[in-house]
């Protein structure tokens, strides 16, 4: 790494700029031997130019906002953070980059942190080099890196045989979210129930949580598709 804090080329090579076409990089991982042995790895292939490294959320933000790569190969488990609580704040940083989360972590729950944060897909530690080479040319043109188990994992109805979506659903919480699909309030489902607005509360967020969803509205729109509860 030169004075000024850029990543040169090895010793042999002449250090050059990257140019318009090349695809920048900053790699976040605390394994700095093992990012330093995948940055190595990268900058074999001429299209690619990593442009730093870094071992915490802090210092990953201060490069992807400092350089503005292209693509941002993020691990999951940081020493200030997770990777996934991070990518917004990548993206508000810098709008264009392409975030990869890179992590041997291979949860659902993770999946789901990853595609709602706004990363571009996930590449699992486990695989060959070459794979992540292949991310981040496809992560460019806009591609979602997601691998078909991956798919078929993030399908509500996925899994044959296996309980439907809303069967874990407790009777006050279909309940609950038969209120929700009526266009009922919070305050007004407490009402309705004879339960405490804070009760009613943490229903309707354990019924968005089971239901895969974010917010109220995509929760009724959850239970209307898949025939969970009636309309009004």
């Amino acid at each position: 790494m030169s004075d000024d804090g850029e990543w040169t080329m090895p010793p042999k090579a002449p250090a050059v700029r990257p140019s318009t076409a090349t695809i920048t990089v900053v790699i976040v991982d605390d394994h700095l031997m093992v990012a330093d042995a995948v940055a190595s790895g990268l900058r074999a292939d001429e299209r690619i130019a990593v442009v730093a490294v870094a071992g915490t959320c802090a210092e990953g933000l201060a490069e992807v906002r400092r350089h503005r790569p292209r693509v941002c190969l993020l691990d999951q488990r940081l020493p200030d953070g997770l990777g996934t609580d991070l990518v917004p704040r990548l993206l508000e940083a810098s709008p264009d980059t392409k975030v990869l989360l890179v992590t041997g972590d291979d949860s659902l729950d993770v999946l789901h942190q990853a595609v709602r944060a706004g990363a571009v897909g996930i590449v699992n530690k486990g695989q060959r080099a070459s794979a992540l080479r292949e991310a981040i040319l496809r992560a460019v043109e806009g591609v979602t890196i997601l691998s078909a188990r991956d798919v078929q994992r993030l399908l509500p109805s996925a899994g044959a045989g296996g309980p439907a979506l809303g069967d874990d659903l407790t009777p006050r919480e279909r309940d609950v979210l038969r209120l929700l699909v009526q266009g009922l309030t919070t305050r007004e489902i407490a009402a309705r129930l004879f339960i405490s607005y804070a009760t009613a509360r943490n229903h309707i967020q354990s019924v968005i949580g089971k239901l895969g969803a974010h917010t109220k509205l995509e929760a009724v729109t959850v239970a209307l598709r898949e025939n969970i509860v009636s309309g009004p």
